[in-house]
């Protein structure tokens, strides 16, 4: 099961892209999707839509290599083989022992990704400061006298280039800058992800069988609703989150004697809260959960196809 959890890389892609404008949300406070894309699209060109881009990919084929696996293992140990659960079984109740498997993959997801989330809005911000630099102007066609240096008044020059330039001024503890709250955002998404997964896909299987649809129409639905389902719950804490990892810490945003980001959960809340009030929690929510319905539906469907593959494989052998 450890490689069909591969097969996400796919649907991490469109994820990390969505990242993109999630992020610069709670970056630069622009309050919609399209006034972000416009914003972008205007001060950074088409290349500013992927300014990290490559640490989310990382990330998500780390990551559904392991929460697919782990899951799996901990809904067999907890329920018991392949039990069905929820809708179109005898009970429609919720089985708290399959959500609690969801939600134990959390801080194992969230020690793999917090790095990688951290690198990669500390690149946007980081293009965002280029850009007020640059007078709002992009001048992404300007190429530097050095090669290898930054363009654009930028101090990155790719994710690798910020990874060891923030291990070199912060130390390794900057890398799991808002890990706490990264870890009760997986937690949480992870439990109504694989909960409402779980609770749908097998009614989902028998009405769309009856009615002859294919069997991986019937899963990509559940995928599909069980991401924008759990998209949509975990967003007020992924918002609190960006704003942490999103910091500027080389403009006083990193605390010497502590060790750590001055902004903190509290202080992150409070500054949604203020500028954007209780909405401003679902900054994004339109895009994201049709984006994470699309996603999510893919990736169901090739961990259950890449799960038939190997099955088929290992009978006839």
């Amino acid at each position: 099961r450890m490689q069909t959890g591969n097969m996400g890389g796919v649907g991490g892609f469109g994820k990390a892209k969505h990242g993109k404008f999630n992020g610069r949300h709670n970056t630069v406070h622009r309050p919609t999707f399209i006034r972000t894309f416009s914003h972008l699209a205007k001060q950074q060109g088409l290349a500013g839509m992927y300014k990290g881009l490559g640490p989310p990919v990382c990330m998500m084929m780390m990551m559904n290599s392991v929460n697919f696996t782990v899951f799996n293992r901990l809904k067999d140990k907890f329920v018991g083989g392949n039990h069905p659960v929820g809708f179109g079984t005898n009970t429609s109740a919720i089985n708290w022992r399959v959500v609690a498997a969801g939600a134990a993959v959390g801080p194992l997801c969230a020690a793999i990704g917090t790095p990688f989330e951290l690198v990669k809005l500390q690149l946007q911000l980081d293009g965002v400061n280029a850009t007020k630099n640059n007078g709002g102007q992009n001048n992404s066609n300007t190429k530097p006298l050095n090669a290898h240096a930054p363009r654009n008044g930028q101090n990155y020059r790719g994710a690798l280039d910020a990874a060891k330039k923030l291990y070199k001024s912060y130390g390794p503890r900057v890398f799991y800058l808002g890990f706490g709250v990264n870890a009760a955002r997986e937690m949480l998404f992870n439990a109504m992800f694989f909960g409402t997964y779980e609770h749908v896909q097998f009614g989902l299987r028998n009405e769309y069988e009856k009615r002859g649809v294919n069997e991986s129409t019937a899963i990509a639905c559940a995928g599909g609703l069980a991401g924008a389902f759990a998209w949509w719950g975990s967003l007020p804490l992924d918002c609190v989150k960006s704003g942490i990892q999103g910091q500027d810490l080389r403009n006083g945003g990193w605390d010497e004697l502590r060790k750590t980001g001055k902004v903190g959960i509290r202080e992150s809340y409070k500054k949604v809260l203020k500028t954007r009030g209780v909405f401003g929690f679902f900054s994004g929510a339109a895009p994201s959960v049709v984006r994470s319905f699309l996603v999510s539906g893919s990736r169901f469907v090739a961990f259950a196809g890449a799960i038939k593959v190997m099955e088929d494989g290992r009978n006839v052998a």
